[in-house]
């Protein structure tokens, strides 16, 4: 862990000012997500796990009867390509 620290500081150095405000920024948030996380209640963490099993188990057998959206121009504009990691999530893949 002192290693890490220790190579954190090294970068901290050599950034300017601005960017530390950043990188301060950065660590309240993290702060601040940590400390909320843990107070999630039992209850709101059964009921967002409830939310997820319903919509993983919606049947979506009937999507082939649903008529073709039409794009408009500029409306589909080409995104990073993604991939599903179980366990992960949604990442991007580095190309």
């Amino acid at each position: 862990m002192d290693f890490l620290k220790e190579r954190i500081n090294e970068k901290l150095k050599n950034l300017p000012e601005t960017e530390l405000e950043q990188v301060l920024e950065f660590v309240t948030f993290l702060e601040w997500r940590n400390s909320n996380n843990n107070q999630l209640s039992s209850v709101a963490k059964e009921q967002l796990l409830e939310e997820d099993e319903n919509w993983l188990e919606t049947d979506l057998s009937n999507l082939g009867s649903y008529e073709a959206y039409d794009w408009k121009p500029g409306e589909l504009n080409e995104g990073l390509p993604v991939k599903h990691l179980p366990g992960k999530g949604i990442v991007i893949i580095e190309e």
